[in-house]
């Protein structure tokens, strides 16, 4: 079963065990139906238990996030302040912190931490670079008068 499968089959679960509940709630209730309904919710179950990645996705489905995760703009912020411009190197820097601080407090998912991680050093690094930059800029202009 493919992500989207898995999805949908969770989903349909969901719609039947709905039925289910409406059935059993009904003054007369319908045994035939609420029989069918159970078995059909036990075997598609089965079938979701027996897929490859259900425990990753039963993680997901029962861990509902606050924010998206945002480790793979941090990672390219990162990257373009060591390459592109060092002026970024501060905004990576600040949106590793915030994002690892979401990550902690179980905001976001914590499967990308690496990523986040890696961004946040490459600012770091950036960061250094625009401070050292920025100090022999201003030694230049400093001696360049004299």
């Amino acid at each position: 079963m493919y992500r989207d499968d898995l999805a949908a089959t969770h989903a349909r679960v969901e719609q039947l065990q709905r039925e289910l509940s409406d059935a059993s709630a009904k003054q007369v209730t319908d045994q035939q139906r609420i029989a069918q309904l159970t078995a059909q919710i036990n075997s598609l179950q089965r079938a979701l238990q027996s897929a490859p990645g259900y425990a990753a996705m039963q993680r997901v489905v029962e861990q509902q996030y606050v924010f998206p995760p945002r480790a793979t703009g941090v990672l390219v912020i990162g990257i373009l302040s060591l390459v592109v411009c060092s002026v970024m190197g501060p905004i990576a820097w600040s949106m590793g912190n915030e994002e690892l601080r979401r990550m902690d407090c179980g905001q976001t998912p914590d499967d990308q931490r690496g990523s986040v991680v890696a961004g946040r050093i490459c600012g770091m690094v950036a960061s250094v670079f625009l401070i050292l930059f920025g100090f022999f800029f201003l030694m230049i202009i400093a001696t360049a008068g004299h």
